[in-house]
């Protein structure tokens, strides 16, 4: 991937490398990240690498490692996943990975710059994003950032014993 940088006012986006490997492990390995992912299982080093050769190398997905941008201290990633180029669509996530990085406000501007960089550089129209109904800051942060609510998926994923229900949120380009 050529080198981007992306800037906001308290954060940098940069395409995510085989250096971030083990942040990134470590990262989504921790109970208060893995909690809101639909895949609960055990992330290793070997699952990462598969991912950035099959799905970032393969052009299915674009993923951004999140520092701040005072002393650029990584705290996360963002991405855009299964990138559809025919329905000009794609999935949206984020993780904030250093928990003194949450509850700050930052979250929304991750979220800004990742969907402006989809719709301009990679020209997409929509973008969507699936939320456990319980993860209120997530919820809050999207519906904050122009997403909007366009279905309650009931009982959709069978998670620490239980069904849960997961909102459909999504983003349309106004260009």
């Amino acid at each position: 991937m050529e080198t981007i940088r992306l800037e906001g006012e308290r954060t940098v986006l940069r395409p995510i490398t085989h250096e971030d490997t083990d942040l990134i492990v470590k990262w989504r390995n921790q109970e208060n990240v893995i909690r809101y992912f639909f895949y609960r299982g055990e992330f290793t080093r070997e699952s990462h690498e598969r991912w950035l050769k099959e799905r970032i190398g393969g052009g299915d997905v674009v993923q951004f490692l999140v520092s701040l941008k005072d002393g650029e201290r990584p705290i996360g990633c963002t991405y855009i996943r299964d990138i559809d180029c025919g329905n000009k669509k794609a999935e949206y996530g984020v993780f904030i990975g250093e928990e003194d990085a949450r509850g700050k406000g930052i979250g929304k501007e991750i979220l800004n710059l990742t969907v402006d960089y989809a719709f301009r550089e990679l020209g997409l129209h929509r973008i969507y994003a699936r939320v456990r109904e319980d993860n209120g800051p997530s919820l809050y942060s999207f519906l904050h950032c122009g997403f909007e609510r366009e279905a309650l998926l009931r009982d959709s994923i069978f998670c620490d014993g239980e069904f849960l229900n997961v909102v459909l949120l999504s983003r349309i380009n106004p260009e």
